[in-house]
């Protein structure tokens, strides 16, 4: 069950322009600290890829530009989202298993716990800015409905092997991974799409951050589909809360908890298979330090994958500060998704749709 429960223990010094610093961010709106790890490294750029969940991150120099930019340092394209220019087709996946529904979402049935939801805004969005690549590192810059976000393909675990990843605005495919965790626990890898401040220097206008007192509502949804992929990965939301330019928290919502690793900190005993006020199903919470800084996971049982969900991040951050689990932060910096995947081979895992709407 947790073998990565030593994540906590994690004290290293990255390579050549990591910050050692316990702070995840010294004021620089560059690089960001991991969930659950060191602060990334970075070369001279300032940019870092995000690792999640209990783990420390990496970067080989992710440079920015008006297009994709890969690991390498290299540049590629010169205007427009993605690397290969855009598209205005909808994103993949039909009508997929209700809001908080198990089963595979690639699937025109409703999953086991959820009807189908007639109101969802997932399957329906404008995807732009499409790409691929199999560089370690590479950021895309997509949109859907217009709203601009970033991916990142992020393979920044020490025990990544190579990984092929595929993208549509902010729908993406995991095409192909190989890897394995690293000595402490860390995810091979973690690709990943946002909206916000996150750990690259891209920050797209997308409405965050934002002060959590102007918020009225910050509606997201996924939808994924794992396509036959039972291994050691999770799926799951990446919240990250501060002032707008340092990372002051995580809070974590996991979709799928893998066999052998588990969420960083410990099993809170007295908030096991809770309710979270208008989000469906149920949730063992996880909490604990990282790096200094607090992060709250709610987690699925083992076994009772969502692959689809919608729901306003604020009644997340709500129900921590109900359960007296808040975490410092009066800005809501960023909101992510991806799978941290600790063990290869993977084949086609899919991310269909993903939305932010702040209001």
């Amino acid at each position: 069950m947790a073998e990565s429960l030593a994540l906590l223990t994690l004290t290293a010094t990255l390579a050549a322009g990591c910050s050692g610093s316990s702070d995840a961010d010294d004021g620089d709106t560059g690089a960001a600290a991991s969930s659950g790890g060191l602060p990334s490294a970075s070369a001279s750029t300032g940019d870092a890829a995000s690792g999640s969940g209990g783990s420390i991150s990496s970067s080989n120099g992710v440079t920015s530009g008006a297009g994709v930019t890969s690991g390498a340092g290299v540049t590629s394209g010169a205007g427009g989202a993605g690397s290969t220019g855009g598209s205005t087709t909808a994103g993949t996946g039909g009508a997929a298993a209700g809001t908080g529904g198990s089963g595979d979402a690639s699937s025109t049935t409703a999953g086991t716990g959820g009807a189908a939801n007639p109101g969802s805004e997932l399957g329906n969005g404008a995807m732009e800015g499409s790409g691929r690549s199999s560089e370690r590192y590479e950021t895309g810059l997509v949109s859907r409905d217009g709203t601009p976000y970033v991916l990142i393909t992020n393979g920044w675990g020490p025990g990544f092997g190579n990984h092929t990843v595929s993208w549509e605005g902010t729908s993406f495919t995991v095409e192909s991974m190989s890897g394995s965790a690293g000595s402490m626990g860390q995810p091979a890898s973690y690709p990943t799409v946002f909206c916000g401040r996150y750990s690259v220097k891209e920050v797209p206008d997308c409405g965050l951050p934002a002060p959590s007192s102007s918020i009225k509502s910050l509606r997201t949804g996924w939808r994924w589909a794992k396509n036959g992929n039972e291994g050691q990965y999770n799926a799951a939301y990446d919240i990250w809360m501060g002032n707008g330019t340092q990372l002051r928290g995580y809070l974590m919502v996991w979709l799928r908890d893998p066999t052998r690793y588990q969420p960083a900190g410990q099993p809170n005993a007295a908030h096991q298979g809770v309710t979270v006020a208008n989000v469906p199903g149920k949730w063992n919470i996880w909490n604990g330090m990282v790096n200094g800084l607090p992060i709250v996971n709610w987690v699925r049982a083992e076994g009772q994958d969502s692959s689809e969900i919608e729901f306003d991040v604020m009644d997340f951050v709500r129900d921590a500060e109900t359960r007296g689990l808040s975490v410092p932060g009066d800005t809501v910096n960023a909101v992510a998704v991806g799978f941290e995947i600790w063990e290869g081979p993977i084949t086609n895992l899919k991310s269909l749709d993903f939305y932010v709407d702040v209001n």
